[in-house]
């Protein structure tokens, strides 16, 4: 009778230690919890928006969108009259 429970005692003592081993290396493997680092993250600056032509007056040609000073009369690159100038945003 003691032989028996001084060898359940001394199983016990083995066997729940390498079950929580062999539980906690399973969970480990699980896909979900593994996190991927076989790559690494890329991270891009921001890209700035394009930008109207700068003027000193904000103001565009509304046919080729070339900047426009007020005093000008007419476009100087496609020569449409500056009557058609739409404000820069």
């Amino acid at each position: 009778m003691m032989m028996g429970f001084g060898l359940f005692f001394m199983l016990a003592v083995l066997a729940i230690p390498i079950l929580l081993v062999a539980g906690l290396v399973i969970w480990l493997m699980k896909p979900g919890n593994q996190q991927n680092n076989s790559q690494p993250t890329v991270v891009r600056p921001p890209t700035a928006a394009p930008r109207a032509p700068s003027t000193s007056a904000g103001r565009v040609c509304s046919h080729c969108s070339a900047g426009l000073q007020p005093e000008w009369s007419h476009c100087p690159q496609c020569g449409a009259p500056t009557g058609q100038v739409q404000e820069a945003r």
